[in-house]
């Protein structure tokens, strides 16, 4: 595997579960066993009703763009062979809108990405220990 240019997530204690569902391929998000509440970015308390029980549960990994950027200069050189590129915040299917997840978008041309554009999770393995979560057209 070639060496991977770009910076890496580093995992705390409340995300290792989410990197580790991403290594074997998979998304997950925390659900509270208090409300039922979805809850994410990871965290140790439910912003709801303050529990600290969660449970790790499978995604479908399918959504929507719920809105989109379109970088045309690079902040890093090693995003310059990409330009211009998609970052979409993607609201996960099945998670009453709790899940809004933030990643690239891949498989068409940036004119063509729209709000409201289904996509489906796509996983790519940037390091033998990492693999990131990105989008493709569903």
């Amino acid at each position: 595997m070639a060496e991977y240019a770009k910076p890496l997530p580093i995992a705390d204690p409340d995300s290792q579960p989410f990197w580790d569902a991403c290594k074997r391929h998979e998304l997950t998000a925390q659900r509270c066993r208090g409300c039922g509440r979805w809850r994410f970015p990871p965290r140790g308390v439910c912003p709801s009703c303050y529990s600290w029980e969660a449970d790790w549960l499978p995604l479908p990994g399918t959504g929507n763009v719920q809105t989109f950027v379109v970088p045309h200069r690079a902040f890093s050189p090693a995003f310059s062979d990409e330009l211009p590129y998609v970052v979409a915040h993607v609201v996960l299917d099945d998670t009453d809108g709790n899940v809004v997840m933030i990643g690239n978008l891949l498989g068409c041309q940036w004119t063509d990405v729209q709000v409201g554009m289904p996509v489906r999770v796509n996983f790519e393995d940037a390091t033998e220990e990492v693999a990131l979560p990105k989008f493709k057209p569903a």
